[in-house]
């Protein structure tokens, strides 16, 4: 259940975001990762949360900088596939642990964190069935299910510098929606750089 709190930390209650976060361009990826920017909605039945989000992965490793309207609120989300830190405004350690523990206790919603940077790409987490496929138009990947999470991509377009593994690959998708009953994520990404 998404809590008060959480949304106070999001949308009122810390520092401004770091400078660097919040305006300009994408700070440059590190060799064979990614950076993106957009739009985060977290929706648990009649509760939702929204926040900016700004993310640098590179290999399994992530740092995710949220903040809320007006560029007030920041916490910053990072770790790799099995740990997540959690710090507050100041880059203090608020807490650090298992994903959706972290994120439960802490701010009233988890994302799938482990899986989450394959998705964003366009495609399943690997090594995990996905299920119920299907492709758009084009014959692009426009979702799946995987690990009890329903899994839809929209707003296909071009991405410079994305590794070209195939033909299809320099596009990736500008909107995910993540679906498990009545939890809902949804990622609007506004820019990606590889």
């Amino acid at each position: 259940m998404l809590h008060n709190r959480a949304k106070r930390w999001i949308c009122n209650g810390l520092l401004l975001l770091l400078a660097a976060g919040c305006a300009g361009r994408l700070p440059p990826p590190e060799a064979g990762g990614f950076v993106l920017r957009g739009k985060l909605a977290v929706v648990e039945g009649d509760q939702s949360v929204s926040a900016r989000f700004l993310w640098r992965q590179s290999g399994d490793r992530f740092a995710i900088d949220l903040w809320g309207p007006m560029g007030q609120g920041q916490m910053r989300l990072e770790g790799d596939r099995e740990e997540l830190v959690l710090r507050d405004a100041s880059g203090a350690v608020a807490t650090r642990g298992p994903h959706e523990a972290v994120m439960t206790a802490k701010l009233g919603w988890s994302l799938p964190l482990a899986v989450l940077p394959d998705w964003v790409q366009g495609r399943p987490y690997p090594g995990i069935p996905a299920e119920e496929t299907e492709q758009d138009a084009s014959g692009r990947l426009a979702g799946f299910r995987q690990l009890d999470w329903r899994v839809h991509f929209d707003r296909f377009r071009p991405v410079s510098g994305a590794p070209a593994d195939a033909p299809e690959a320099t596009e990736r998708p500008h909107q995910v929606d993540a679906r498990r009953g009545i939890y809902r994520v949804r990622l609007a990404i506004s820019e990606w750089q590889f």
